[in-house]
Order: structure tokens, then C-alpha cells, then sequence
């Protein structure tokens, strides 16, 4: 069992059953863009979703949305975040991972 980080560069990833996968995404929470999960499918399932302030309180300074997903069987799922306000329909940004699980 054990963890494997996600940064914005990576779009697959392939783990073991009892891995978790930990999405890593800069957020600036004081703009009113946030991460959210749009999709996810194929076993996968979201165990936590949380944002970390940066170390230091500035005006403007940005964080982490870290996003922890557990697969729950053998195969290949998907995850998309987006980036938008939660208020707005338009999309600022988005982010898929495939994610390829093995027994």
C-alpha cells in the first residue's frame, strides 16, 4: 500500500490495488477559482479533497488543492478536475488523470 503524488504535468498514472493517488493542483482561493471533481468513474473513489493555504499568508499567494482518490477494484478510470468559480459556468482550466490499477 502506498501513495503516489500526481502533478499538473502527469495525465497517467498506474498504481496497485491499495494504492492511493494523491492530485496535487495550484490554487489561488482568493481569485474564486477553485478545483472541484467533475468526473470520476472505473472504480475510483474520492477519500478526501482539501485545500492548503501557502506557508505563508500573503496577499495573493497561492496554495494546493490536494485531491486523494482510492481505487476500489482492478482496471482503468478517470479523473477530471476543473478549475472555475463556483458561481460561473465557464471553465477556467482543466486537469484528467487516467488511472490504470492493477491487482
Amino acid at each position: 500500500m502506498g501513495e503516489v503524488r500526481v502533478s499538473p504535468r502527469d495525465s497517467e498514472v498506474r498504481v496497485s490495488l491499495g494504492d492511493e493517488v494523491v492530485v496535487e493542483l495550484p490554487e489561488n482561493a482568493t481569485t474564486g477559482y477553485l478545483w472541484s471533481v467533475q468526473h470520476i468513474d472505473g472504480g475510483l473513489e474520492v477519500t478526501s479533497d482539501e485545500y492548503r493555504a501557502p506557508g505563508q499568508v500573503l496577499p495573493g499567494a497561492e496554495g494546493q488543492r490536494v485531491v486523494r482518490v482510492r481505487p476500489t477494484a482492478a482496471g482503468d478510470g478517470v479523473v477530471r478536475l476543473v478549475l472555475k468559480r463556483p458561481w460561473e459556468s465557464a471553465v477556467q482550466d482543466q486537469h484528467s488523470v487516467r488511472i490504470s490499477v492493477s491487482d
